[in-house]
């Protein structure tokens, strides 16, 4: 906890497994990780079902991947953030209430159970993040209800790693308002930036526009009172706080992601807050290697060959590592 609590973990979100079982890095990609002084990463488990199947497939090669992740964590000096990311994702999630929901939330405490009891003990192992960006269907507290039922399933399994609860929905930072502490040791809290998302997602389907940052409203004092519920929460709990993730497009107009990310940066340390920036070598429109003027639709197997250390969006990530301070 110690960690979370002086904001000293920073680093970059993960792929998760490819669908065709195959690992989406190399030795290369995390030697390289390594390079830029991160000392996290944050790497999801997908629990996935067949269409009417009452409970999730054991998700065994995705814990095996997350082995593989932890292994290059000991070897190379970073620690690793596992979330679970059931699957249907987001509002099409079918966990919460209604037909078979009881026996859906029973198997995810028994999945979370069984990864605990595969993954405790090792040496790189820095959190559970129970649920990936959680949309409830209903009521606020059938997530404050959930989270504590998964939460004592880790904790009989694995008794001292940390926990890790994102508020809903989406786990922006609004949530906070409704989210209600865990009533145990250990646990940590923590959102996703990407507001303004005309500006973090511009390009993406569903935002047309292009604006600039700072501009249309947002600078540095307003991204900051977007944080205000996670920060209240943090301070009314006494409890340490971690962003799992935050970027922005890197085709913003006119230097504007660089920008952003500075004064995200720069308010994450000025509350001793620990990152994950989104994301690693994954998703071309995220990858702080790859420079605004490449196409958008550069495919992750083309963009090798254009990824540079000192992108102005690296440049500004890796000055805030903690291996290079």
């Amino acid at each position: 906890m110690q960690r979370f609590q002086d904001g000293s973990l920073r680093g970059f979100a993960l792929s998760a497994l490819r669908a065709d079982g195959s690992d989406p890095y190399t030795e290369t990609d995390f030697r390289d990780l390594a390079a830029t002084g991160a000392n996290v990463v944050r790497v999801p488990i997908h629990l996935r079902r067949c269409a009417g199947c009452p409970g999730w497939t054991p998700p065994e090669p995705d814990i095996r991947y997350v082995e593989r992740v932890l292994a290059h964590g000991q070897h190379l000096g970073f620690r690793v953030v596992v979330v679970l990311q059931p699957e249907p994702w987001g509002h099409r999630s079918d966990y919460w209430a209604g037909p078979g929901s009881s026996a859906l939330q029973a198997d995810m405490v028994r999945q979370w159970g069984h990864i605990a009891q595969r993954l405790r003990g090792q040496p790189a192992l820095q959190a559970y993040d129970l649920i990936n960006e959680p949309v409830v269907q209903g009521a606020p507290a059938l997530w404050n209800d959930l989270a504590s039922r998964l939460a004592r399933a880790l904790r009989q399994q694995d008794p001292d790693t940390p926990v890790m609860v994102e508020p809903a929905p989406w786990g922006l930072p609004g949530g906070f308002a409704q989210l209600q502490p865990l009533d145990m040791p250990g646990v940590v809290y923590s959102f996703h930036l990407y507001a303004p998302h005309a500006f973090t997602h511009q390009g993406l389907p569903g935002y047309a526009e292009t604006p600039r940052y700072p501009g249309q409203g947002w600078d540095r004092q307003r991204l900051a009172k977007t944080m205000e519920a996670a920060r209240q929460f943090a301070a009314r709990h006494q409890r340490p706080m971690f962003i799992g993730e935050f970027s922005c497009a890197r085709w913003a107009p006119e230097g504007s992601c660089p920008r952003y990310l500075a004064d995200a940066v720069s308010l994450f340390e000025a509350e001793r807050w620990g990152w994950a920036y989104h994301c690693w070598r994954c998703y071309t429109g995220w990858d702080a290697e790859l420079g605004p003027a490449l196409p958008q639709t550069l495919q992750r197997a083309q963009a090798a060959e254009h990824r540079r250390t000192d992108s102005l969006a690296m440049q500004v990530l890796k000055a805030a590592m903690p291996g290079r301070r």
